[in-house]
């Protein structure tokens, strides 16, 4: 099952919204991929803090303009389906096929906030953000770099 099915599936009986003009889940399927992909950053130290809670929060908030109560459904139904529920491939593949090259960077930015929001960088976090670089397409020029201590 596709992640755009996994995520309409879950998330369909809860918000009548969930689609857009043409009747596709688009809006839903990016939010979600999103939220999946900065939990799996938030979890890369085994340690899920209320730092690291507050930046995702804030960060879907702003990206895709939505109210408290909206982002804490998606972000709840994201800790449902995050791996191994889906690939992270699929995840990233949404991403990058769907964002354009600014809402790449600016969604590493927030991966790295995120990883930065407990005020330590591990080399697994640094090596998953630079993957998801990669994968995202974003050249490491673009790729923002961590600037707390590790």
């Amino acid at each position: 099952m596709r992640l755009m099915d996994r995520v309409t599936e879950f998330l369909r009986g809860s918000r009548e919204d969930a689609a857009d003009a043409e009747g596709d889940p688009a809006e839903l399927e990016l939010q979600a991929a999103t939220a999946v992909l900065l939990l799996e950053a938030a979890y890369g130290d085994s340690t899920y803090e209320w730092s690291e809670h507050r930046v995702i929060l804030r960060g879907l908030e702003r990206e895709f303009g939505l109210g408290r109560k909206q982002t804490l459904e998606v972000l709840g139904k994201a800790q449902e389906i995050r791996p191994p529920a889906v690939r992270l491939t699929d995840v990233t593949d949404v991403i990058r096929d769907r964002y354009d090259a600014a809402q790449k960077r600016r969604l590493l930015d927030l991966v790295w906030k995120v990883i930065e929001a407990d005020g330590r960088v591990e080399p697994w976090e640094e090596a998953f953000a630079e993957h998801v670089a990669r994968v995202l397409e974003v050249s490491p020029e673009e790729a923002r770099r961590p600037d707390v201590p590790r």
